[in-house]
């Protein structure tokens, strides 16, 4: 792409996924909390009656991810978005209009295909067509908007919640989601910048219009074993990263950690999610993916070990930074060390596949800490799992890229002087 002073349009790409992550992401994931008391009460049904409806979005989720994968690159990128992101907005809707809880069920499927192949899939698979350099820092960008969302929306929807009531407040987010999001899938994205007769940033200009993107079909990606590799390593870092945040608030109080020392540490670690999106992302470009497993690895290892005594103030701040760049290892390196793995050409099939195991590993995560703990009722023995399962983590990662596949491509040279050089 030749410099000029005109912005490079892949950003308006960083852009739409930033606010699919903060509008559409966040009130999905995010916000749960705050409508299970109210929900519950009028619906006349129990707490985890109504928390098994998101175990049917991440299952769903589970489910897409590679149909979503496959299906992006077949059909018109603007349409297929815009018709996810509105099958969000429609399920908010629906909630407000809630008689029994099997509403929720029912609509808890448009929510996990809208989550996957309306947010998660379709903002990595756009980034990594459209960016070769700073492919980090974009990622960076758009997922921080996950934690931006919590910061802004979760008071809103709190106080929505007390002055007009559940049903009002899943309205108005059904709303939000259209008005946000709905106008940048319809009319700014783009599969690949070839669309637009560009050329992805970093990658020198062409005349060629139908170029060949370096890497391996999906086919040829399953029979190796640094696939398998790197999706057991995603596995296992969902788990290192979602256990705690779940049992996050009992650990507290079972170490004498007060109600407000809590919400302290939820709210600051929010914030430090975005700081470490978006230094991470821009790390993996400069220091390479060698350094950064490693230097993730230590970071959630450390995450574990000031967590033990989180109720000090010290050790509560080390322990939300520690976390918030620990948790890029689930969010941000998936999408880039798959396509370092296994180039661009496939991505879209390769990476939707790959999210699956994503899934796998969050839903895991509760089912592991419970086993855990009740191993001897203490989080102490929790922690140090998780501690080692943290090194185990990092040194799969290592190995899938040890094990990068070799593929030849006319434009091989060029993609690994971009991409791969940070090895």
């Amino acid at each position: 792409m030749a410099k000029n002073n005109k912005m490079f349009y892949g950003w308006w790409i960083v852009i739409t996924a930033f606010m699919s992550m903060t509008f559409l992401f966040t009130p999905i994931v995010n916000l749960i909390s705050f409508f299970t008391d109210p929900v519950s009460q009028e619906l006349g049904i129990e707490r985890s009656q109504f928390s098994l409806y998101f175990t049917i979005v991440t299952l769903v989720g589970l489910v897409a991810a590679p149909i979503a994968g496959k299906i992006l690159k077949k059909v018109n990128i603007r349409v297929f978005m815009t018709v996810c992101t509105l099958l969000g907005a429609l399920s908010f809707v629906g909630f407000s209009f809630a008689s029994n809880i099997y509403v929720f069920y029912a609509l808890s499927v448009l929510q996990g295909i809208s989550l996957i192949a309306g947010s998660i899939v379709p903002s990595s698979v756009l980034i990594t067509n459209w960016f070769n350099e700073k492919r980090g820092l974009a990622l960076g960008i758009a997922l921080s908007g996950s934690g931006l969302g919590g910061i802004i929306l979760s008071p809103v929807v709190s106080s929505l919640i007390s002055s007009v009531g559940w049903r009002t407040t899943y309205l108005i987010i059904g709303i939000m989601i259209a008005v946000t999001i709905v106008p940048l899938t319809a009319f700014v994205v783009r599969f690949h910048p070839s669309d637009m007769g560009l050329t992805p940033l970093g990658q020198a200009p062409t005349k060629n219009k139908n170029q060949v993107l370096t890497g391996m079909n999906q086919k040829d990606v399953l029979r190796t074993p640094s696939f398998w590799i790197l999706c057991a390593a995603i596995i296992v870092t969902g788990i290192v990263a979602n256990t705690m945040i779940i049992n996050l608030a009992p650990f507290l109080t079972d170490i004498g950690a007060t109600s407000s020392r809590a919400a302290f540490l939820l709210s600051l670690g929010s914030a430090m999610v975005i700081v470490g999106k978006l230094l991470v992302g821009r790390m993996f470009d400069k220091m390479g993916l060698t350094l950064m497993i490693f230097f993730l690895g230590i970071c959630n290892v450390l995450s574990f070990v000031f967590l033990r005594h989180a109720d000090g103030q010290i050790a509560g701040i080390l322990y939300a930074t520690f976390t918030g760049f620990g948790a890029t290892a689930l969010t941000i390196a998936p999408s880039y060390i798959t396509a370092y793995l296994f180039g661009e050409k496939d991505f879209s099939s390769i990476f939707g596949t790959v999210s699956m195991f994503s899934s796998l590993g969050t839903a895991l995560s509760a089912v592991f800490g419970g086993v855990v703990y009740g191993i001897n009722n203490s989080y102490g023995l929790v922690l140090t799992v998780l501690i080692v399962l943290s090194c185990v983590s990092a040194a799969l990662y290592f190995l899938a890229a040890k094990t990068k596949p070799k593929y030849e491509s006319a434009s091989l040279q060029q993609s690994e002087q971009a991409v791969g050089s940070n090895a």
